[in-house]
This record gives structure tokens, C-alpha cells and sequence, in this order.
């Protein structure tokens, strides 16, 4: 592993960024490469010394992981702020970004495609809890599995990691994402993590890359929580009109299996491979052309201009989409989704504009030209339909914990005006 001196990474751009910190794009002139870059933010917070502790608690956990299909770690970079020293992950950047932004950008994603994505994320989780000792994930979920040029896998994200055997971790058990917990997780404060935590979230995984969409969308934390410890699960009814699909019909049984209620009865991924290798196997040869024709897809739309990139994402969504912001969700902030990566960020810009605006007092009604740009796409989102995909923005950029703030159609209005400001 190399140590990158400060400046040695030129043109660094900002992708991304969450709670943990920031990730960047840039040039390595020692790897002669495009990378990422991974630094915690906050160098003069009272919290460093634990932000740098889980920094490179998740550096350990790449070092120690070697697979085709886990993200490797390149090195680590200096640099210096003030009297002290930032430390940074660099890693290989990731230009197709995650598999939440595959489905939120590709209209229909060839299913051989999807079928080489779940294998590849089995091989890489077997792989992880093949290790000596094995390496528990935590957080597995569409957000965390990168994708390379190739659109090839990459897991990716091991803050949460646990190598099991550890007699400490400075990560609460309950630490994660609600929708992809298991229910053991969810309603017993001693859980000790086990492989079959990552079980379980490979399933809902795969009950989202069939379905494109994050399950439990506009459904209250507590609400999910309740339920998911009762017994339910996203809808496996939602797959039946696909069973006319090669192999689909295989992928739902190994859903419902490692969705168990009872950890026990889950199967390692191990097993899992087993059935995903059949899976794959019957879309070998249709794969080739699978990655060409999304590769193409994401050729083309890079040269749309950023406007007609974010009209495209804005419209087509209907009035219940509306009608679910007139709601006063109550969410638990710590206990839903809070991040999803762009390339090898975490947050996209947009949502998070839209978080941070203000709301403008009703009786304003001077309108500028950026919000009356805002209004055209009010009027869209309004006579279009597809509530679950913007819903799934919402959730995974954290937006939904002041869905209740957005509750007049004025404030939607100004709101989207003012991301073009």
C-alpha cells in the first residue's frame, strides 16, 4: 500500500459527501491514475480522534480484503491542516458510480446484467466471510456496491465493519440501514453480529435490484421497525409478474430463504453461490451485450447538458408524489438512510440543496426566473407518473426527514426554482 505525500493528487473535484466526510475526484501522480479520495472532514472537531479511528478501522478492513469484487484500497494521503494531519483513503474511482444510481439512471437495465451484479456481490461477500477471521459487512445495500468501468462489482463502505471475533468496536450493534437490517438487529440490544446479518441484506438487495426501487418508500422508521421485527418483508408478490423471466423464479426463492426470520435458516453465502452460479451461467452469453448496450446508454446521456440531466430526473412523477409531501412523516434521523454514493461520494447535490432551502413565507409572491423555471417542473412532476422513483431519491438523500416541512405546493415550487439559481 502507498503512502501519497501531500500533492501528489492533482485536480481533486468534489463528488460526494456525508456525515463521515468527503470524497473526491482526482489525478495520482505516483499511481498515474484517476482515484478517489475518502477524508473526514472536521480537522479541528473534538471528534477527530474518533472520525480518525473509524478512518482507518475501515482502512484495515480493505487492506486485510483481496477480491475481484471488494473495492481495493491504493494508498493513503497526508495531508497536513494546521499543527495536525488528515488522513484520506484513496482508492480506484468508480465512473458508473453505485448500483442505486444504475437503476435511478438507466431506464431498463438488462436482466443478465442483474443476474451478473447479484453473483458478483455473493462472490464478494463469500469472499469477505471467508477471511480469518471473517469480516461482517454491516451495511450492505445498493449504495455500497460500486460499479467500475467494466460494470463490474465493487463493494464498498466498511465503516461499519466487524471482524468477527473482536472483542470491541467502536460502532453501536444497532449502527446501519434500517430497511436492510434484520429483524435480530432490530429488537434485541445485546445482538452480537453475526455472517447472517449480511445474509439478510442481500436479500433485500435483491428484491431492490429486481424491483429498482428501496423498499419501504415514505413508510415511518418506527413503523418499519415494528413491522420487520413481526415478520414482514417488501412485497415478493412484486416479482410475480416477472416469472415468465429466466431464472426468476429461482432468484425468489433464494430471496425469501435468506430473509428467513430465523437467522439459522439462512443460507451462508457459500450456499448462495451455488445458486447464483446456475443463475449466471444461463446468462452468460447475453452478458457481453448486456454491459455494451448500458454503456452506450451512459455514453450518450453524459453529453445531455446538466439542465436536461436534471429536468429528465425531475419529471415524470406523479400526484401522489405530491400528495405523500402534504404528509407529516415522522422520521427517526439516526435510524433511516442517510447517504448514497455518486461515483465514490456519498451525497448527490441536488437533494441535498433541496434539504437545506428555506421555506419562503406564503405570501411572497414575487417570482424570479429560476423559480418560475421551478414551477414548469412543479407542473411536470404534477402530470407525470413514477412516485416510487423519486421517492427512492428522497429516501436515500435523507430528504424524507423533512418531507413534513414540504408540505404546501408553494414551497415545492420555489424550492425546485431555487436549485438554478
Amino acid at each position: 500500500m502507498h503512502l501519497l505525500p501531500y500533492g501528489d493528487l492533482e485536480n481533486l473535484e468534489l463528488v460526494g459527501s456525508g456525515g463521515f466526510g468527503c470524497v473526491y475526484k482526482g489525478w495520482s501522480r505516483r499511481l498515474q491514475m484517476e482515484v478517489a479520495l475518502k477524508m473526514i472532514q472536521g480537522a479541528h472537531s473534538s471528534n477527530m480522534k474518533k472520525l480518525m479511528k473509524g478512518l482507518m478501522k475501515e482502512r484495515d478492513v480493505m487492506q486485510k480484503a483481496s477480491s475481484p469484487h471488494v473495492l481495493r484500497l491504493l494508498g493513503v494521503y497526508e495531508k497536513p491542516e494546521g499543527k495536525l494531519l488528515e488522513l484520506g483513503l484513496v482508492m480506484e474511482f468508480m465512473p458508473n458510480g453505485s448500483l442505486r444510481s444504475l437503476f435511478d439512471n438507466i431506464p431498463d437495465v438488462p436482466w443478465a446484467l442483474k443476474f451478473q451484479i447479484l453473483h458478483q456481490v455473493v462472490l464478494g461477500m463469500n469472499y469477505l466471510h471467508s477471511m480469518d477471521p471473517p469480516i461482517i459487512h454491516r451495511d450492505l445495500k445498493p449504495c455500497n456496491v460500486l460499479l467500475n468501468k467494466y460494470l463490474d462489482v465493487q463493494i464498498t463502505d466498511f465503516g461499519l465493519s466487524k471482524i468477527a471475533g473482536a472483542t470491541t468496536s467502536a460502532t453501536p450493534s444497532f449502527a446501519g440501514t434500517l430497511s436492510y437490517m434484520p429483524p435480530e438487529a432490530l429488537n434485541d440490544i445485546n445482538y452480537e453480529i453475526t455472517r447472517t446479518f449480511d445474509v439478510y441484506s442481500f436479500a433485500i438487495l435483491t428484491w431492490t435490484v429486481f424491483s429498482s426501487v428501496e423498499p419501504y418508500l415514505g413508510i415511518p422508521a418506527p413503523v418499519i421497525q415494528r413491522c420487520v421485527c413481526e415478520g414482514q418483508r417488501p412485497r415478493a408478490s412484486d416479482l410475480d409478474r416477472y416469472e415468465h423471466i429466466k431464472m426468476v423464479p429461482k432468484a425468489k426463492e433464494l430471496m425469501i430463504r435468506c430473509w428467513d426470520h430465523n437467522p439459522g435458516r439462512r443460507p451462508s453465502f457459500h450456499d448462495c453461490s451455488e445458486s447464483t452460479t446456475v443463475m449466471y451461467e444461463a446468462y452468460q452469453e447475453e452478458i457481453v451485450s448486456a454491459v455494451r448496450s448500458v454503456q452506450d446508454f451512459v455514453q450518450q446521456s453524459s453529453s445531455a447538458s446538466p439542465l436536461c440531466e436534471v429536468t429528465e430526473l425531475i419529471t415524470g412523477y406523479s400526484e401522489e408524489f405530491l400528495k405523500a409531501l402534504a404528509k407529516n412523516v415522522e422520521m427517526t434521523p439516526d435510524t433511516q438512510e442517510s447517504s448514497c454514493p455518486v461515483g465514490n461520494g456519498e451525497v448527490s447535490e441536488p437533494e441535498t440543496a433541496m434539504v437545506k432551502s428555506e421555506t419562503p413565507p406564503e405570501d411572497e409572491e414575487d417570482i424570479s426566473g429560476a423559480e418560475a423555471f421551478g414551477n414548469t417542473l412543479f407542473t411536470a412532476i404534477k402530470n407525470s407518473g413514477d412516485y416510487k422513483k423519486i421517492m427512492g431519491k428522497l429516501q436515500d438523500s435523507g430528504v424524507e426527514k423533512d418531507l413534513q416541512k414540504l408540505n404546501n405546493p408553494k414551497i415545492l415550487q420555489k424550492k425546485l426554482g431555487r436549485l438554478f439559481r
